[in-house]
């Protein structure tokens, strides 16, 4: 359907393109105030809301050619557990930077770490890009915490403020990880 989004595979998980199919599984963490409040959207108050969000962010992205988000699927179960990809890089990009959002029910058992190794080895190995990044707010320990794991190195040159769901401005921070660093 979309050629450059590849299904990935890890231990637990295979990723696919998220689709409209997708509505009510990625509605189910989308409309949490707990899982938006580190993403710069609102807090999905219907399931139109999640499938306008579908087709401007990661269908739109697809259908651009570009690489994006996947579906997470646990191997053992039909049902969308969160997203995670590359945020709107083009194929011939030298750098991208990785998101990712679990539903809470998931959090908390290492599928974090383990969706963005996958994400690091397809970026590094694959896609050959220089660097890999990820944006997060100052706020947001656990991410913080599984990036600096991941041998990701806090940049302060990068902090950024960005407005969150609730309307304010955050403090973010950026975290790099170049091919040099990566061990995998």
């Amino acid at each position: 359907m979309y050629p450059q989004m590849e299904i990935l595979e890890t231990q637990n998980c295979i990723l696919r393109p998220i689709t409209l199919d997708d509505v009510d599984d990625l509605y189910e963490y989308y409309s949490k105030p707990d899982v938006v409040k580190f993403l710069p959207i609102k807090v999905h108050k219907t399931p139109s809301d999640t499938a306008r969000f579908i087709k401007s962010f990661f269908i739109n992205n697809y259908e651009k050619g570009r690489l994006g988000h996947y579906a997470v699927l646990l191997k053992n179960q039909n049902k969308v557990i969160g997203n995670v990809g590359f945020n709107n890089i083009s194929q011939n990009a030298t750098n991208g930077e990785i998101g990712i959002c679990l539903n809470p029910d998931f959090w908390g058992n290492n599928l974090a770490y383990e969706l963005t190794e996958v994400l690091l080895q397809y970026g590094f190995n694959k896609l050959n890009l220089n660097y890999i990044y990820a944006i997060t707010y100052n706020d947001n320990i656990y991410s913080k915490c599984y990036l600096e794991k991941l041998n990701f190195t806090h940049n302060n040159d990068f902090v950024k403020r960005f407005k969150n769901s609730n309307n304010k401005t955050v403090k973010c921070n950026k975290f790099v990880l170049y091919r040099n660093d990566y061990t995998k």
